[in-house]
């Protein structure tokens, strides 16, 4: 039911019920009801009225009122995704691109070890930002999919590309996040795999979202090599760098643990 059908039954229900309640008391119940009585039972007919059809009325109108709000806000959010991949895209990206391929033209007049080390950090630039692009261009329609389908998507997409397992363990409901928490949980399971993909040699993947007390707690493990240092101490890390940022932004925490060769990545909130 639309919105503006919504107004006018509600504006014109209670004039239509009592303009009926006093057509048919004149005309046909004067004799059995007094004038002070049919007074009386005016009023109590429209509170019977609004309870039982205007109250659901209003309530129907609220609710399509919130839909459209979201849907004003989704499209709102996809104008500003779109807008943020094409600067991306023709600015950035392009210019990366073209900066790589200065670098080897470069290595070829000069000795390529000196450029080694730029090379391997434009080409993670450029990759990351590629990322960036595809994740803005597709996660409009994800904001309108559950927060399981948006991880079991992202796995799939990840086994396809890798042939690297991926076991997943997601017992929660989509009741206990925000929609902020939702789209940057997301974006920080794609940027996990994205470093598996890359540095990690691994054979499995494990992604485990639970509640926990007053929160939740995201566990991403891989057996490959893992860390030789600190990741956030090594500039060429932004991607994990910017998944800090992400964490910080929903109020949780995100810390790294490395036991019997595994590297587990830890996203939590709420009490431990």
């Amino acid at each position: 039911m639309q919105d503006k059908m919504l107004k006018w039954l509600i504006l014109i229900i209670p004039t239509v019920v009592i303009g009926i309640w006093e057509y048919v008391r004149h005309r046909f119940l004067l004799p059995y009801i007094s004038m002070e009585l049919g007074n009386w039972l005016s009023p109590l007919i429209i509170f019977v009225v609004t309870m039982t059809l205007l109250v659901p009325l209003f309530r129907r109108y609220e609710h399509v009122h919130e839909q459209l709000k979201q849907e004003k806000a989704e499209k709102a959010i996809y104008q500003e995704q779109e807008r943020i991949a094409r600067q991306l895209h023709d600015g950035i990206a392009q210019t990366l691109f073209l900066c790589s391929v200065q670098v080897k033209q470069m290595k070829h007049q000069n000795n390529p070890n000196q450029w080694n080390d730029l090379e391997e950090n434009l080409r993670e630039i450029h990759d990351y930002v590629r990322s960036a692009i595809s994740h803005l261009k597709t996660e409009t329609s994800a904001s309108t999919i559950r927060l399981k389908e948006q991880i079991q998507n992202l796995s799939e997409q990840f086994q396809q590309q890798t042939a690297i397992s991926v076991h997943q363990q997601l017992d929660f409901t989509e009741e206990m996040f925000t929609e902020k928490e939702k789209h940057e949980l997301s974006s920080c399971v794609q940027e996990a795999l994205l470093n598996v993909q890359k540095h990690a040699q691994a054979t499995q993947v494990s992604i485990e979202l639970q509640p926990q007390h007053q929160g939740w707690r995201l566990e991403i493990t891989d057996n490959g090599q893992g860390f030789q240092r600190n990741p956030f101490q090594q500039e060429q890390r932004f991607g994990l760098q910017i998944m800090q940022e992400r964490v910080s932004e929903i109020g949780g925490t995100l810390s790294f643990t490395r036991q019997k060769e595994e590297t587990k990545i830890i996203i939590a909130k709420g009490k431990i």
